[in-house]
């Protein structure tokens, strides 16, 4: 996301015993396609978008397999449409969130983030609005193998995300209640009537946290206030109750009762991994920078965590490897991006 102008900011790079900046030109070095795609992926930050794919998906697969499906083998052939669907709303939105911030953020970075690729001429203006039209009409296009509900929420989600960076960006307390609501809302697009309400609530609830914690480690403006800090306590108490009062309200349970509460001991055991991976992680970076990074990119791939740990508890062994496997897949790709586009450890921002 694009951070509000920030005074008296003074961005250094760490540079290696022949003069040469580590990372600061890897990306340039390259040519042709490999450059453009290295490009793409810093504009529309789609590495980072792997947490919302692995929201969409793990219903998609849930609501595939149904609650009674626990001995079922996955079909691929009949998975594949929905997946399919659900990867193109997730990537599209993704996407378009990001080129809509650099481009409100165009003036700012021009001063603050000169090497982005819009400010640093890789992409012109016209380009990168072609491309975030593009990027919405590939997340209306997957929502539309999906079902009516899912286009109905893509717009809804759509609607939030401009919201976000065009004003509640700007108000710490709005902006992060706003993310943790895209979140949750982005994750129900494949079943509006997902019975696991439980599930979102984990993930706006960890969105939110790490959005807090981004926001404070980069030392963002504006800063975050106590009233600030009251106000997002309180959206999130707020819309805890509304998510977790859904089912209660129509008479049903938040966890199916065929299963046991004892299961839930497996996304309980992710959430407190977390926190201990996270806290370590911020302890180990050295500076708020890189531990921000650090979190977002460890934060991104703990959604397939999480996904694996829900179905872990519904006794569906196998949708748990496939997606525990795939946070691994997700992670090292994020980091192998991260380092070949020239944003590793080697470029230090120092405030």
């Amino acid at each position: 996301m694009g951070q509000p102008a920030e005074q008296g900011m003074v961005r250094l790079r760490r540079v290696g015993g022949n003069g040469a900046v580590p990372g600061g030109n890897g990306r340039h070095c390259m040519g042709g396609l490999p450059r453009r795609i290295l490009t793409a992926v810093e504009l529309t930050r789609i590495a980072a978008g792997f947490g919302a794919v692995c929201d969409i998906w793990f219903v998609t697969v849930l609501g595939w397999i149904g609650w009674k499906g626990a001995g079922a083998a996955l079909d691929p052939e009949t998975l594949l449409v929905p997946l399919a669907g659900a990867f193109m709303v997730a990537i599209g939105l993704f996407g378009y969130g990001s080129v809509l911030n650099d481009l409100l953020d165009l003036r700012h970075d021009r001063a603050f983030s000169p090497e982005r690729p819009l400010p640093a001429g890789q992409v012109r203006i016209t380009q990168a609005l072609v491309g975030l039209v593009g990027l919405f009409i590939i997340a209306v296009l997957g929502a539309m193998l999906l079902g009516q509900d899912s286009v109905l929420l893509t717009l809804v989600v759509a609607a939030a995300l401009m919201f976000y960076n065009a004003a509640g960006r700007f108000i710490p307390a709005v902006g992060v209640v706003t993310v943790g609501l895209v979140y949750a809302v982005h994750m129900l697009i494949p079943d509006l009537h997902l019975p696991l309400l439980l599930a979102v609530w984990l993930i706006m609830s960890h969105v939110m946290i790490l959005a807090v914690l981004v926001h404070l480690l980069e030392d963002k403006r504006p800063r975050i206030s106590l009233r600030g800090v009251g106000g997002i306590v309180a959206g999130w108490a707020c819309w805890s109750a509304v998510i977790l009062a859904v089912r209660p309200a129509r008479g049903m349970p938040l966890w199916p009762q065929e299963y046991s509460s004892v299961q839930l001991l497996w996304p309980c055991g992710a959430m407190l991994l977390m926190a201990a991976l996270g806290w370590w992680k911020i302890r180990t970076a050295g500076t708020g920078q890189r531990a921000s990074e650090r979190l977002k990119r460890y934060g991104a791939a703990w959604h397939a965590v999480y996904a694996a740990a829900w179905f872990a508890a519904l006794g569906l062994w196998s949708a748990a490897l496939a997606f525990f496997v795939m946070g691994l897949i997700g992670f090292t790709v994020m980091t192998v991006v991260r380092e070949v586009s020239g944003l590793g450890p080697g470029r230090l921002e120092y405030r």
